[in-house]
């Protein structure tokens, strides 16, 4: 029996229009997946999950191919989650609205742009959206949210746009998870370090990349989970090789059996704050 992941994550392009500096630095060419190479991930995943996530770096809706993306995913009958700044999210409306496979769109409200009626045009357009499938706005300052700014600005729009009652306002402000408006979320996460070799943190941790997930880079790189962006822990490579060949190695096992005994086998996983959070949760 093969093993299921609950969510694969697939990079479909590592080029990004914004520099927020929360986010971790890509250090690898730019590259986008062709029509061609994306085929080759879902024929070779669709044995071991149903739903992938289409984001690790970059910006998925810069990739000029959405649509064809989109249906193949629509034909094989796998579901869709992205991960998006939204600044293009008026604009391609269209794509996004037409695919039966796309279940749920995240929304960095926290990324740092310049565009003009940002706020005005993403709610506009997630109110149509949310229609077919869920949104997720999420909101990256939990620990000092009620004294950053930009935080409890972002919040009062919300409030404004949807014309929120009391009751929810006062979640809005005082839980992380809250439901605003049919098949619509506010998700409220603390800012954390990315993985780095250079962190220095030296931690030794359960986790559950290669448990519960796997992510593809846009290279065909496939690595232990979605944190590992620059591809640190290159575990094979997707376009050459079979996922079982892959998932069967000895270094995948090592990694696993490590994660079973509190270990970090990698140095990547070693310089991981995040891996503490989500274990406690």
């Amino acid at each position: 029996m093969k093993k299921r992941f609950k969510k694969i994550y697939i990079e479909i392009t590592n080029k990004c229009n914004l520099n927020c500096s929360f986010c971790g630095k890509n250090k690898r060419p730019l590259k986008e997946m062709s029509i061609d190479e994306f085929k080759v991930v879902i024929e070779k995943i669709k044995p071991y999950t149903d739903y992938i996530y289409l984001h690790i770096k970059g910006e998925p809706l810069l990739h000029p191919k959405l649509d064809e993306i989109l249906s193949i995913c629509d034909k094989e009958k796998i579901e869709v989650n992205t991960t998006t700044n939204a600044t293009l999210i008026k604009e391609k409306f269209n794509i996004l609205n037409s695919h039966k496979s796309l279940r749920q769109i995240n929304i960095s409200l926290h990324s740092e742009n310049n565009y003009k009626d940002y706020f005005e045009k993403v709610f506009e357009t997630c109110k149509i959206l949310s229609t077919k499938m869920f949104i997720s706005y999420r909101i990256w300052n939990l620990e000092n949210f009620k004294l950053d700014k930009k935080s409890t600005d972002i919040v009062n729009k919300i409030i404004a746009s949807y014309n929120l009652s009391p009751l929810i306002v006062e979640k809005l402000y005082n839980d992380t998870d809250i439901k605003i408006d049919n098949n619509t979320f506010v998700n409220k996460e603390n800012l954390f370090v990315w993985p780095d070799l250079s962190n220095n943190l030296e931690i030794d941790n359960k986790c559950y990349g290669l448990d519960t997930h796997i992510g593809i880079l846009s290279d065909g790189t496939v690595v232990p989970c979605c944190l590992d962006g620059n591809g640190e822990i290159n575990l094979g490579n997707i376009f050459k090789e079979d996922l079982s060949d892959i998932l069967n190695s000895k270094k995948v096992k090592e990694i696993i059996e490590g994660f079973k005994n509190n270990k970090s086998i990698c140095e990547l996983c070693k310089n991981c704050n995040f891996r503490n959070r989500f274990v406690n949760h």
